[in-house]
């Protein structure tokens, strides 16, 4: 069930704090049924149980986290983040788009520097 009161920026909070927290259920729970993501795969990740497949292995990594220095909303439904990607002490930075609908981010795009 999704908030759709929710704002886009609480979203992909709640996205983030999932992820930190290890928690694939709640991080799933952020995306869409039909969602898409980018940029983390050689090929777009599509549906929620993919999302489920690819980040449920990642997400059992203690060492793998995730920080956003920067956020910017644009309209009512766009995100721009710019992320600190941790993964045993190294830090990539990521810059992630985030496209959310009804409390849900139906599209994610990910540009690692």
């Amino acid at each position: 069930m999704t908030d759709i009161a929710r704002t886009a920026l609480d979203t992909v909070r709640a996205q983030l704090d999932a992820f930190n927290a290890h928690d694939l259920d709640a991080f799933v729970a952020t995306y869409a049924p039909d969602a898409v993501i980018t940029g983390v795969a050689p090929e777009p990740i599509v549906g929620a149980a993919a999302v489920r497949e690819f980040y449920e292995p990642r997400l059992q990594n203690p060492e793998l986290s995730c920080v956003i220095e920067t956020s910017v909303l644009f309209g009512d439904r766009w995100v721009v983040a710019q992320e600190q990607v941790v993964n045993a002490g190294v830090a990539t930075e990521t810059i992630a788009t985030f496209d959310v609908r009804d409390g849900l981010i139906s599209r994610a795009s990910m540009l690692k520097a």
